[in-house]
C-alpha cells in the first residue's frame, strides 16, 4: 500500500479486478480438472479390456493337437510360439499400463488435491473481497446499487435502505425509481431506457425521498460493466447527494438574477475590474450608451470611449486607488446616440475575500452632463444677477434722483416712484421667468408694458392700440431695464397726457429688424400717437414728459448706445427707438 490513502472508489474498482481475476482462475481450474478426469476414466478403460483379453486366453482349454503333417505340425508350434509372445508382450503392456495408471492416479489425486486447494482459497479469497467491498460499499455516503444487463436491480448498498426506510428486498421488488420525485421519474427513466440501449454511461440530476417523505437532490451516475467481448454483464450506479450543493446554487443564480435586473434597472452605467483598470465585464447599459459592445469594453478598451484629454487622468486616478482603496474618476463618455460627449462621476470600490484579499474592483459610471451644465449655467445666473443687482441699485438710485427732482409734493413723488419701480418689477418678473437660458423678446416687453395700462388681446391688440411687428426679437440682459424704463414712461404719459387719455386717440407701435452693417442687428421701434386734441404751446414743456424724453433722448443713447428721436406732432408724440440686438433670434428670422 502507498502513502497515498486510496478513495472508497478507487478500493471499490480494485477490489472488482481482483474478483473477475479469481473468477478466471477458478473456471481455468475447473476445466483443467474435467480433462484431467475424462484422461483418467479413458486409460481406465483401457486397462479393464487388457485384463480381460489377458484373463480369457489364460483361462481357454489348450486345442487338441491335430493329426497334422509334420509340416503343419511345425508352422502350428510356429504360430503358438508367436502367440504366447504376443501373450507375453501384452501382458507386460498391461504391467506398464497399471502402472501408468496408478502413477496417473496419483498425479490425478495430486492435482485435483492442489486444484481443489486452490479453488478453496478462491473461492475464500472471493469472499473476502465480497465482503469487504459490500462493507466499503456500506460505508461510502452514496446510494448504491446493482442490476443485471436488462437493468432489473440485484443488489443495494446498506445506505439505500438507511435512506429510504425499505429493506433491500423491497427495493428490489419496488425499483429505485420508485424512489424519484413524481416530476422527476417520467425524464429519468426516460434517459435510463436510453442509456441501456445504447450502452452508455447514464447521468442525470433527481430527487430522492427520504424514509421521512422528504426529497432531497442526487447526482445519478450508472456505468455499465462488460465481458472480454464487450457484452454488457451489468450495470453499477452511484447517486450522490448534493442537495446542499444544488440548493445554493440555485439561491446563487435567483441572487445573480436579483443582480442583473437591478444592474440592467440602474441608469448608471456598471463595471466590473481588476488592478489598474483592466475590466472584466461591462453591464448593457454601457453597450447602449457608447456603441461598443460587452467584449471591446474588457481590458483597457473602455478608454476608447473616454474624451481624449480625460485618458491620462482616468489612469492616474487608478494608480491612486492601488493606494487609497476608493476610486473616483470626472471625465466624459462618448454617447453614440447624441454623437457627442457626456460628463460622467465614476466610482468604484473594491471587493475583497474574507481574507482581505483583493479580488475585484466593482464600480458604476453616473450621467452627471445636466448637473454639470446647470451649474455652469448657475454660475452664468450667478454672475449675471450680480450684475443685474448692480445695474438695478444704479437705475433704482438714478430713477428716485430724477423723480425726486421732478416732483413737486411728496405725494406726487410717491405716486411717480412707485409707477416706476412697479415697471421695473414687471421687468424682473420677465427676467425670472426666462426657460433654458433664453433672453426676454421685446414684444413680450412691450405687451408687459402695455398690459399694465390698457387691456390687450392674445394678439397685442386694445381698443386704442395696434403693435405690429415680428415675434421672438430677444433682448440683451443690460437692454431690458432701461428699455422698460422707457416704454413704462411712453405708456405713462400716453395714458395721462397722449393718445390713451382721450376717446379718440390711437396709439400704433412698429418694429422690425434693420442690418446697417454685416454682421449688425438692430431693433428699431417706432411709436406714434394720433388723434390727441390738447397739445402744450409750441415750445412749451410737454405734461409729465419731463423725465421720460431726458431717459429717452440721453439715457438710451449712453447707456444702451441707441439712437432715439422723441417730438410732439401736430396730433401726439412721435418717438423712435433704434438700438442693437443680438443676432440670434427665433421667430423674427434673425441670424
Amino acid at each position: 500500500m502507498g502513502n497515498k490513502a486510496e478513495a472508497p472508489g478507487q478500493i471499490s474498482a480494485r477490489l472488482l479486478d481482483e474478483v473477475e481475476q479469481l473468477r478466471t482462475s477458478l473456471e481455468s481450474s475447473l476445466e483443467e480438472n474435467a480433462r484431467l478426469m475424462e484422461d483418467r476414466d479413458r486409460l481406465s478403460r483401457r486397462v479393464t479390456q487388457l485384463s480381460q483379453d489377458l484373463q480369457a486366453a489364460r483361462s481357454a482349454p489348450p486345442p487338441a493337437p491335430p493329426s497334422l503333417p509334420s509340416v503343419e505340425q511345425g508352422q502350428a508350434k510356429e504360430e503358438l510360439r508367436v502367440a504366447f509372445e504376443e501373450l507375453q508382450v501384452l501382458t507386460e503392456e498391461l504391467e506398464v499400463a497399471n502402472s501408468s495408471l496408478q502413477q496417473a492416479n496419483h498425479e490425478l489425486d495430486s492435482r485435483v488435491e492442489e486444484r481443489t486447494r486452490q479453488i478453496q482459497e478462491i473461492n475464500d479469497t472471493l469472499r473476502a473481497t465480497e465482503d469487504s467491498l459490500r462493507t466499503i460499499a456500506d460505508l461510502v455516503p452514496d446510494l448504491l446499487w446493482r442490476s443485471d444487463a436488462t437493468g432489473h436491480a440485484n443488489w443495494f448498498n446498506q445506505r439505500w435502505c438507511d435512506y429510504t426506510g425499505w429493506d433491500e428486498e423491497e427495493l428490489k421488488e419496488e425499483g429505485w425509481a420508485n424512489a424519484l420525485h413524481p416530476l422527476d421519474r417520467a425524464s429519468s427513466l426516460a434517459a435510463w431506457a436510453q442509456a441501456m440501449a445504447a450502452g452508455t454511461v447514464y447521468q442525470e440530476q433527481h430527487r430522492i425521498r427520504d424514509a421521512q417523505g422528504d426529497y432531497r437532490w442526487f447526482l445519478i451516475r450508472a456505468e455499465p460493466m462488460r465481458d472480454a467481448n464487450g457484452t454488457i454483464l451489468a450495470w453499477f450506479a452511484a447517486a450522490t447527494d448534493m442537495h446542499e450543493q444544488r440548493t445554493a446554487m440555485e439561491a446563487l443564480q435567483r441572487s445573480e438574477l436579483r443582480f442583473r435586473t437591478l444592474i440592467e434597472g440602474m441608469p448608471q452605467l456598471v463595471w466590473r475590474a481588476v488592478d489598474s483598470g483592466q475590466w472584466t465585464w461591462s453591464s448593457p447599459q454601457w453597450s447602449a450608451f457608447t456603441g461598443q459592445s460587452e467584449k471591446a469594453s474588457r481590458s483597457l478598451g473602455w478608454l476608447e470611449m473616454l474624451h481624449p484629454d480625460d485618458r491620462d487622468h482616468a489612469m492616474a486616478a487608478w494608480t491612486r486607488a492601488q493606494q487609497t482603496g476608493s476610486l473616483e474618476i470626472e471625465g466624459r463618455i462618448f454617447n453614440a446616440q447624441d454623437r457627442r460627449y457626456r460628463h460622467f462621476r465614476t466610482r468604484g470600490v473594491p471587493v475583497r475575500s474574507s481574507e482581505s484579499s483583493l479580488l475585484e474592483w466593482l464600480g458604476t459610471s453616473t450621467d452627471v452632463d445636466d448637473i454639470v451644465q446647470l451649474q455652469a449655467h448657475q454660475e452664468v445666473l450667478v454672475g449675471e444677477l450680480q450684475h443685474r443687482t448692480r445695474n438695478l441699485m444704479a437705475v433704482v438710485q438714478s430713477v428716485t434722483a430724477r423723480t425726486l427732482k421732478g416732483s413737486h409734493s411728496l405725494d406726487h413723488f410717491a405716486q411717480c416712484i412707485g409707477d416706476r419701480f412697479d415697471a421695473l418689477a414687471r421687468v424682473q418678473g420677465l427676467l425670472s421667468r426666462r426657460k433654458g437660458g433664453l433672453r426676454v423678446t421685446f414684444d413680450a416687453l412691450l405687451r408687459e408694458e402695455l398690459s399694465a395700462h390698457v387691456p390687450l388681446d392674445a394678439d397685442g391688440r386694445g381698443e386704442h392700440v395696434t403693435l405690429t411687428g415680428p415675434a421672438g426679437i430677444s433682448l440683451k440682459s443690460a437692454t431690458v431695464q432701461t428699455l422698460a424704463l422707457a416704454l413704462h414712461e411712453l405708456a405713462t404719459n400716453a395714458v395721462k397726457y397722449g393718445a390713451l387719455s382721450q376717446p379718440a386717440g390711437r396709439l400704433e407701435v412698429r418694429w422690425d429688424i434693420r442690418r446697417p452693417a454685416p454682421g449688425e442687428c438692430r431693433l428699431f421701434v417706432d411709436w406714434r400717437e394720433r388723434g390727441v386734441s390738447e397739445l402744450p404751446a409750441p415750445g412749451a414743456e410737454p405734461k409729465g414728459g419731463g423725465y421720460g424724453r431726458e431717459l429717452i433722448e440721453r439715457a438710451l443713447p449712453y447707456q444702451l448706445n441707441a439712437q432715439t428721436s422723441y417730438a410732439v406732432e401736430t396730433d401726439g408724440v412721435h418717438c423712435t427707438i433704434d438700438v442693437r440686438v443680438p443676432s440670434e433670434d427665433s421667430e423674427g428670422g434673425v441670424r
